[in-house]
Formats: structure tokens, sequence, C-alpha cells
């Protein structure tokens, strides 16, 4: 066991832990439906991290070697983040309107997303095992995955008719 794996693994859990406090605490507060939807479906997905890389570090822990969790490294969160606003009418999008708490708060989550990104990044670089480099950089196309959804609820929330013309390719009537 590596001592240094299990300290990066459980400083993880930590950030994971906190970003899904944050997330699901956000939610509560969020005046926009999509907002709340967006954030407790990436509270979700930090649980689904939490519980990958507390099964690699007790694993590690318990004398196992990187190599034992190439099925959990490779398993793939089963549901798969879905761009939340894809589904509105042309009526929904109209009544959408950017509250300054909802923008807030994909602001912050951008920048936590960021910082996780960076710290899986900055694993994968120093790590001399394959496996814990396929891990972390797992971790952080996932890390960067979410940061595209909010990327995306940020201009949905700041600028309804830009989003729409950008993912739909017309202009909304009416």
């Amino acid at each position: 066991m590596s001592k240094r794996d299990v300290r990066i693994l459980e400083s993880a859990v930590k950030m994971e832990l906190d970003g899904r406090r944050f997330y699901l605490q956000a939610a509560k507060t969020a005046k926009n439906a999509i907002a709340k939807k967006l954030l407790v479906s990436l509270a979700d997905q930090e649980l689904t991290h939490i519980e990958r890389i507390k099964e690699i570090s007790e694993g590690l822990k318990n004398e196992q070697d990187w190599g034992d969790f190439e099925g959990v490294i490779n398993r793939q969160a089963k549901k798969k983040l879905a761009l939340v606003f894809r589904k509105l009418t042309a009526s929904e999008m109209k009544k959408l309107k950017a509250d300054p708490s909802n923008i807030k708060a994909i602001d912050i989550a951008m920048k936590k997303e960021t910082k996780s990104y960076d710290y899986y990044d900055k694993q994968s670089k120093e790590t001399g095992i394959r496996i814990a480099k396929v891990f972390y950089n797992s971790l952080k196309k996932e890390e960067e995955r979410h940061y595209e959804l909010l990327e995306e609820a940020l201009t949905l929330l700041s600028d309804s008719v830009s989003w729409f013309v950008k993912t739909e390719g017309r202009v909304m009537e009416g």
C-alpha cells in the first residue's frame, strides 16, 4: 500500500463531499427549476465519484494493488449527466429569467469543478502507475463534463435567446 496514494484519495473524497454538499445546498435555494435540476444531478454524480474513490482507497488500505481495481476504474457512471434543458418548449424558454443567486451558484460550481479537474490532472501527471493515471484521467473528464454543463446552464440562465440559437439553430418566435 502506498500511503501517498491513500492520502491523495482521501483528499479527493473530501473535495467531492464538499462539492456534493455545495450542490445540494445550492439546489435547495435555487429559484429556477432548471438550475435546481442540474445542481441535484451534479450532486448525484459527486456521490458516484465518492463511491468509486472510497472503494479504491479502502482496497489500497487492505494491501490490494491498483491493478485490482481495473473494473472499478473503468466503470462509468450508469446514469449519464444529460443536458436537462433540451426538452424546453419555446414558451418555457420565454419564462426563463436569470436570478442572480442561480448565476452566482453556477459560477461557484464552475470554480469547484475547475479545482477538481486541476487536482486530478496533477495526480495523473505525478503518478507512475498506469492504472492510477487512467483513473485520474477518467475523473478529470467527468469534471470537465460537469463544467461544460454548468457553462451551458449559465448561458441559458443569463442569455436564453443566445443559448436557444446555439443549441437549436433558430431564433424563438413570439
